[in-house]
């Protein structure tokens, strides 16, 4: 990869195992608000969609490496979702 994508890689990595958020709380909340999620549920949440964004940015660039690229483009994103079972 190249060297800012694998520096972003070992900074969500290392934020992710010191647990500090990549989505700030009061954004989450915003989205929230109308529907009167509780704050554990909110948090889960949040949580949930920090590890897909994590899982997506790895197969992302691991279809790039495959390809003997440095960057992400539009046709990895299109893999990945086909892998995943959803059509572009």
């Amino acid at each position: 990869l190249a060297p800012q994508a694998s520096t972003l890689r070992k900074k969500l990595r290392s934020s992710w195992k010191r647990s500090l958020w990549l989505f700030p709380l009061t954004s989450i909340r915003g989205l929230l608000r109308g529907f009167g999620v509780h704050a554990a549920a909110a948090a889960a949440l949040r949580a949930g969609c920090e590890a897909h964004l994590l899982a997506l940015l790895e197969d992302w660039g691991l279809c790039a490496r495959h390809a003997k690229r440095v960057a992400v483009e539009a046709a990895d994103v299109r893999l990945v979702r086909c892998l995943q079972g959803k059509r572009v």
